[in-house]
């Protein structure tokens, strides 16, 4: 039930309805979901490093996975690293579809796995494991 109070602004009474959440239908949605997409993307990410720093390290495996010749290796890395994202999200986001989880930790995670793609990115880092 709404609740009517009275309270004065600038020298007018203004009335003001007081709702609760039962009333407006607010009902709290899980955030698996969107935790999902945000892991699964940070997955991606780390894919799409592992695959880079594979690739320098083993031009037996970057050959393999020149999927189209015009672009070379860089095909197949995106490719394989947008595939790893898509399974991860789907499987994910069926593990976490009803759970309400805290930011943090799905944060930190994420940011680790962003840090370690973008690591392997890297031709500092990559070029460390070239033959």
């Amino acid at each position: 039930m709404a609740m009517s109070s009275m309270r004065r602004e600038g020298g007018k009474k203004v009335g003001e309805v007081i709702w609760t959440a039962e009333e407006l239908d607010i009902v709290e949605k899980p955030n698996g979901p969107a935790a999902a997409a945000l892991l699964a993307a940070a997955f991606g990410s780390l894919m799409m490093g592992i695959m880079t720093t594979w690739a320098a390290a083993y031009t037996g495996f970057a050959d393999k996975i020149n999927l189209q010749h015009r672009v070379g290796p860089l095909s197949g890395k995106v490719t394989f690293a947008g595939l790893a994202f898509v399974i991860a999200w789907g499987v994910l986001t069926a593990a976490l579809w009803k759970r309400n989880l805290a930011w943090t930790p799905v944060a930190v995670i994420a940011g680790a796995l962003i840090v370690g793609g973008f690591a392997g990115t890297f031709p500092k880092f990559f070029d460390l494991f070239a033959p």
